[in-house]
């Protein structure tokens, strides 16, 4: 075989190799002014790919194809390369010529006194990375915008595997704020060493290990702080999210509200008892006792006035029962209270209490819940009936 046969052996196997390029191959030779300067290239090989990227563009001006490449800084790259021998590798966008914008991965490297230039289009790549991105930064936005703190945590776990403590993976812009800085990598119980063994530290745990959701109110006293949060904790990975509101003006107005209501039943309360103790009939409240076959056997004394005394002559009732004060206390009395605690029909009557010896005049009724079976009393002595000669 010749020399010349050799070479043209060489090159069809150079130009199989670069065919098999999934990239654009393309090789070019410098153009030099009198003065040695690289002042063009001239296209000597080019793959499949370059081929149906340029048309057949053998022998041809870079720069009269493609003016673009001074603009987009690639020929003066070319030149670099080709004066230095340090290849370089980068990624370049380029929208002249029969391109669109698009992206590109450049390697050029010297060859004998030119370059060979391989190019991977990665438009669509950077196009799904800017998508990415976006998402990213939206998801981002989101994240910190939100109105509630929100924590990601990782589980720290010992070598027994048991949860010990979190460690801070992410975080919103409130919930930074919130905890004074970036916790990034820290550890929960180091920055609030209060928390040890606490309910939360619990929940965040039981949240791990067992996969469900929960939500709970947390109290932060400590470091000066005085807020409440509702939290909300779900299973990410072998860690948990965390949303947390902060409800301390709701939990201050319920208080309030609280507060108002139990100064509104005092003063009831207090209103009652005045009037209560300043009227001239007798008064008492009982309750009801039943046995098993629901059948009265008794009655206590819840309350009583001042004037329950002088009308009945009995002290010290609260908290006894009529037979263990009056032991043979008439039957009636039994069966006209027990009648009012399950009907919850009022009853007025006149009646005698011979152990007391006294007539009465008799007003009883249901109050508070029926399954409680307390009656309130009021009652007046009489002169009871005369007797016939």
């Amino acid at each position: 075989m010749s020399t010349k046969q050799k070479d043209n052996a060489a090159k069809a196997f150079l130009q199989c190799v670069i065919d098999c390029a999934l990239d654009v191959v393309q090789v070019f030779k410098s153009v030099r002014d009198e003065n040695g300067k690289a002042t063009d290239f001239i296209w000597i090989a080019q793959n499949k790919s370059a081929l149906l990227q340029n048309g057949d563009v053998i022998g041809k001006s870079l720069l009269l194809q493609n003016p673009g490449v001074i603009r987009a800084g690639i020929f003066q790259r070319m030149v670099q390369v080709t004066e230095t021998g340090v290849g370089q590798r980068y990624e370049q966008n380029y929208s002249f010529e029969q391109f669109k914008t698009q992206c590109f991965y450049q390697s050029l490297m010297k060859f004998e006194d030119g370059i060979i230039m391989t190019s991977r289009d990665i438009t669509a790549h950077k196009m799904a990375e800017q998508q990415i991105i976006k998402g990213n930064n939206l998801l981002q936005s989101l994240f910190n915008s939100s109105l509630n703190m929100i924590t990601v945590f990782e589980a720290v776990r010992n070598e027994h595997g048991e949860v010990i403590d979190f460690k801070y993976l992410l975080t919103n812009t409130l919930a930074r704020l919130t905890e004074g800085g970036d916790p990034f990598g820290e550890l929960y119980l180091t920055r609030h060493p209060d928390m040890a063994n606490t309910e939360h530290l619990q929940n965040l745990t039981m949240v791990v290990e067992t996969g469900q959701p929960a939500e709970w109110e947390i109290y932060y006293g400590s470091h000066g702080d005085d807020n409440w949060h509702k939290v909300k904790a779900v299973k990410i990975g072998d860690g948990v999210a965390v949303t947390a509101d902060d409800i301390t003006e709701r939990k201050k107005a319920e208080d309030e509200m609280l507060r108002i209501k139990d100064e509104l039943a005092q003063r009831v309360t207090d209103k009652y008892y005045r009037i209560v103790n300043s009227m001239d009939e007798g008064f008492c409240i009982v309750e009801v006792l039943f046995d098993k076959k629901q059948k009265v056997k008794d009655y206590r004394f819840l309350e009583v006035n001042p004037v329950f005394e002088k009308q009945t002559g009995l002290r010290n009732v609260i908290g006894k029962t009529m037979r263990e004060i009056v032991a043979d206390t008439e039957e009636h009395w039994f069966e006209f209270f027990g009648n009012v605690a399950v009907t919850g029909i009022p009853m007025r009557f006149q009646h005698e209490a011979k152990q007391l010896h006294h007539w009465y005049d008799v007003y009883a009724f249901r109050i508070d819940e029926p399954h409680e079976h307390h009656v309130a009393i009021l009652f007046n002595h009489i002169p009871g009936p005369k007797k016939k000669k």
